[in-house]
């Protein structure tokens, strides 16, 4: 129903770019991406320097299996936004859908390599991310450990080296980055929440030092009488 008024209300007058905008979402729901590329082409034709269309345009087209389109749009974005995160990761899943990773891996790196202090870690993220899909295990740890080195207060790419150390079966490398993660939200205020669940997904438990603990059940019963070594079960 409000696809059909908002296209009804388009012939008669053009709709406002918030109007136009809930059309394509309201199509892209209904599955009708045909119909949501056609739009988006007019609003790039009508507005070239809003790249944000530009660049949904090229999202649309990797969706419908059309790289060569999607690919088209990618030389202008990078040119006018060759920091965008948005615009290096789609360029990154067009590289990917061409089976061209290494190409999608060099791009990043470069952006890196002249990105500003306040967007490097978010492309060396991606950075990572491509290297570790490209089967780069020890290049993608050696990027998160310059972005923890470089950016002390962020818990990201630490989170990240866990996850590879739990990929690797390195449970205690994982328990030491996690505690660590941990400390760095501790100190800049932030959840824990996050973290807290990972850590039970694998095992683990985290304390109010930032330190993670393995919780492990033991299969003898349990004494009535609490070790001398550890708290009374009913201390908090």
């Amino acid at each position: 129903r409000q696809v059909k008024e908002l296209l009804q209300k388009r012939t008669q007058k053009p709709l406002s770019p918030a109007d136009e905008r809930r059309l394509v979402e309201r199509l892209l729901a209904l599955g009708r991406l045909p119909e949501s590329i056609v739009l988006v082409e007019e609003q790039v034709k009508a507005h070239p320097k809003q790249w944000r269309w530009r660049l949904l345009l090229s999202q649309l087209h990797l969706r419908n299996g059309n790289s060569t389109a999607a690919d088209a749009q990618m030389p202008l974005l990078m040119r006018l936004h060759p920091h965008q995160v948005d615009v290096l990761q789609t360029l990154a899943q067009v590289r990917l859908e061409q089976g061209r990773t290494n190409e999608a891996v060099a791009h990043v790196q470069k952006a890196l390599a002249s990105a500003p202090a306040d967007q490097r870690v978010e492309i060396g993220l991606l950075l990572a991310d491509l290297q570790r899909q490209s089967g780069q295990t020890a290049e993608a740890l050696s990027t998160y450990g310059q972005l923890s080195t470089q950016a002390p207060a962020d818990a990201r790419p630490v989170m990240a080296q866990a996850l590879l150390m739990q990929e690797a079966g390195k449970k205690q490398e994982a328990k030491q980055l996690l505690g660590v993660a941990r400390q760095r939200q501790v100190t800049a205020n932030l959840n824990q929440v996050a973290i807290d669940a990972l850590a039970a997904r694998w095992g683990l438990s985290t304390n109010r030092n930032g330190q993670t603990e393995p919780e492990q059940a033991s299969s003898e019963p349990a004494s009535t009488e609490p070790s001398p070594t550890e708290p009374s079960p009913t201390e908090p």
